[in-house]
C-alpha cells in the first residue's frame, strides 16, 4: 500500500523543467480570467494538509462534488481577474512555493483525459511563453519523456486515485506527449453489461484465433484485415463481436458512434447477413448517420450493391516491390539513396545498425514517440494532424506490447547504442507485407530511409510491402508517392 510520505516524496521530487526566475516574470500562471470552465489546479486532500499553516483559517479550499479532489477559491484581484489564494498578486510570488500541489509542479506539462476514452495524456500547454520558446529543444523533449516515466510509476497511479480531478479536459491549446497508464499493458476490457446492443459480446483474447481464421478465409492486401490493426486501437474504442449467419462480426465505437471497421468475415457474404449486421448498427446508433461498414474490398463490393448499400471509396494504401525498396535502385530512388548515404557520411566512426525488436524496449521506443510527437505538433496547428500524433501513441503502445500475440515482427535502429529508430509490421496474407508503425529521431536525418530499406530486407521472400495509407495529409503523401508504388490496396464504405 502507498502511504503518504510515499506520496509526498513522490509529489516534492517531480523534476522541473522552467527556471524559478522565469516563473516570477510570468503574468499567466495562477491567475485566471473568471471562475467557471478555467485550468486551476486541483489539490488532493494530502497537499492541502501541507499548507495548513497558511490557511489556518480554512478558506482556501471547496470540495469538488462526487470526487475527493479539492478545488482552490479564487480570490477577485481587481479588473485583472482571479488569483489562486496563495499568490501573491503584488510580489508575483507563491507564499507555498515550497509545498506546491503536484499540479502546479507539473505545469507547463498537465495531466489531461483523452477526448475519447477515459485513458491519461501528459500534455504540454501551448500557452506558457517557456514552451512556445522552447519547443523544438530537443532538451525539452527529453525531460518530457523522463516525467512521462515518472507518472507511470505505482505510486503515481495511487496519487491520481487520491485526486481524480488532477486529470482535467483536453483543451485545444495542449500538445499531446505520452500515454499515461503505465507499461504494464494493462487495461480494463469492456464488460458485457456496457454493451451498445444486447447481441454483442466484448472482445477477449481468447478469440484471436477465431479472428486469425476468419481473416485467413479470402486473400487480402488491406491492413484492415489483421489482428493489429483490429485491435490496436483498442484502448481507445473498444471492440466487439458477434455471429451473424456463420460469419464472425466485429464492431467497435461507443453506443452512438458504432461502426464495422470491416464487413462480415466470411467465405461467402449474403444480403440476409448484411442487413442483420445493419440492424444493430441504426439499433445502436439510434438511427443515427454514423452507422457504416468500413474495408470493403472491390471484390467483395457485390453483395452489398444487391442488398442497396451505398459504396463510398474509404482510404487507399500503398503498395511497393519488396524488391524495389530493397534495391533503390536508378535514378527515381536518387533521393533515398542520398539520405542514406548522407546519414552513413555523418556517424562515421559511429556505429549504425538495426537490430529485431524486443518486448524489452517498449519504454525507449515511446520515449522517442514522445521526442517525435514534441517536434511533429510544434510545427502544425492542424488540429486534426495533433489529434493523430494524440491518438497514434495508444496505438504504438498496444502494437509494442503485443507484439507476439499479434504476430507482429519488428526493428530498432541504433547509433551507438542508442534508439534512434523502430518500426513494426505483420503479414496481411502470404504475398503482402505490412508496416504498421515507423518512428525515427527528429535530430538524425536520414534514419527513417535507412530503417525502413532494413526492415524490408527481412522480408525479401513476401512479394509487396503495403505502407498503409497517408490520412489525407499531403506531406505524408508526397513522402509515400516518392517511393513510387505498384499499385493501392482500395476499400470502400458501405452505408445504407
Amino acid at each position: 500500500m502507498t502511504s503518504s510520505a510515499d506520496i509526498q516524496k513522490f509529489i516534492l521530487g517531480v523534476p522541473q523543467i522552467v527556471p524559478e526566475s522565469r516563473c516570477f516574470e510570468c503574468r499567466i500562471c495562477c491567475r485566471f480570467p473568471d471562475t467557471e470552465e478555467v485550468q486551476i489546479p486541483y489539490w488532493s486532500e494530502t497537499e492541502a494538509a501541507w499548507v495548513h499553516d497558511k490557511d489556518k483559517a480554512g478558506t482556501w479550499f471547496k470540495p469538488v462534488p462526487g470526487t475527493v479532489s479539492l478545488e482552490p477559491k479564487l480570490v477577485r484581484c481587481g479588473e485583472a481577474g482571479y488569483r489562486c489564494p496563495a499568490f501573491e498578486d503584488e510580489t508575483r510570488r507563491c507564499t507555498i512555493h515550497s509545498l506546491k500541489p503536484l499540479d502546479c509542479r507539473l505545469y507547463p506539462f498537465v495531466v489531461a483525459r483523452h477526448p475519447s476514452s477515459d485513458e491519461r495524456v501528459l500534455v504540454m500547454d501551448t500557452k506558457c511563453p517557456y514552451i512556445q520558446e522552447h519547443t523544438g529543444d530537443p532538451e525539452l523533449a527529453a525531460y518530457a519523456a523522463h516525467l512521462a516515466d515518472y507518472l507511470s510509476t505505482p505510486v503515481a497511479a495511487a496519487y491520481l486515485e487520491t485526486n481524480p480531478k488532477l486529470a482535467g479536459p483536453f483543451w485545444p491549446e495542449y500538445a499531446s506527449v505520452a500515454s499515461l497508464p503505465g507499461l504494464s499493458g494493462e487495461r480494463n476490457p469492456p464488460a458485457a453489461e456496457d454493451a451498445p446492443h444486447p447481441a454483442l459480446k466484448p472482445w477477449s483474447m481468447e478469440l484471436k484465433g477465431e479472428l486469425l481464421a476468419a481473416l485467413r478465409l479470402c486473400p487480402h492486401d488491406f491492413s484492415g484485415y489483421t489482428a493489429a490493426s483490429l485491435l490496436g486501437w483498442s484502448d481507445l474504442i473498444p471492440v466487439w463481436w458477434a455471429s451473424i449467419g456463420g460469419a464472425f462480426c466485429l464492431f467497435s465505437g461507443r453506443a452512438g458512434s458504432l461502426f464495422m471497421p470491416l464487413p462480415p468475415l466470411a467465405g461467402r457474404i449474403d444480403a440476409g447477413m448484411l442487413h442483420e449486421a445493419w440492424e444493430i448498427l441504426k439499433t445502436a446508433n439510434q438511427g443515427g448517420a454514423t452507422s457504416r461498414i468500413e474495408g470493403v474490398e472491390p471484390s467483395r463490393m457485390e453483395p452489398f450493391e444487391k442488398a442497396g448499400f451505398t459504396m463510398k471509396p474509404g482510404e487507399s494504401e500503398y503498395l511497393y516491390s519488396t524488391r524495389d525498396l530493397i534495391r533503390l535502385s536508378g535514378d527515381r530512388y536518387r533521393s533515398q539513396r542520398g539520405s542514406i548515404n548522407r546519414l552513413k557520411k555523418n556517424l562515421v566512426g559511429s556505429e549504425l545498425r538495426t537490430r529485431p525488436f524486443r518486448g524489452s524496449d517498449a519504454a525507449e521506443c515511446l520515449r522517442l514517440y514522445t521526442r517525435w510527437a514534441i517536434r511533429k505538433q510544434s510545427r502544425t496547428e492542424d488540429r486534426y494532424e495533433r489529434a493523430l500524433v494524440r491518438d497514434g501513441l495508444f496505438f504504438h503502445r498496444r502494437l509494442m506490447l503485443d507484439a507476439g500475440a499479434l504476430g507482429l515482427v519488428g526493428q530498432v535502429a541504433e547509433v551507438g547504442g542508442r534508439v534512434v529508430g523502430y518500426t513494426l509490421g505483420g503479414a496481411v496474407s502470404d504475398r503482402v507485407f505490412c508496416v504498421f508503425l515507423e518512428i525515427a529521431e527528429p535530430e538524425v536525418p536520414g534514419v527513417s530511409q535507412f530503417l525502413f530499406r532494413e526492415f524490408c530486407r527481412t522480408q525479401e521472400a513476401c512479394p509487396e510491402i503495403n505502407a498503409m495509407g497517408d490520412s489525407g495529409l499531403a506531406g505524408l503523401h508526397q513522402a509515400k508517392m516518392g517511393y513510387h508504388p505498384s499499385g493501392f490496396a482500395r476499400v470502400y464504405t458501405a452505408a445504407a
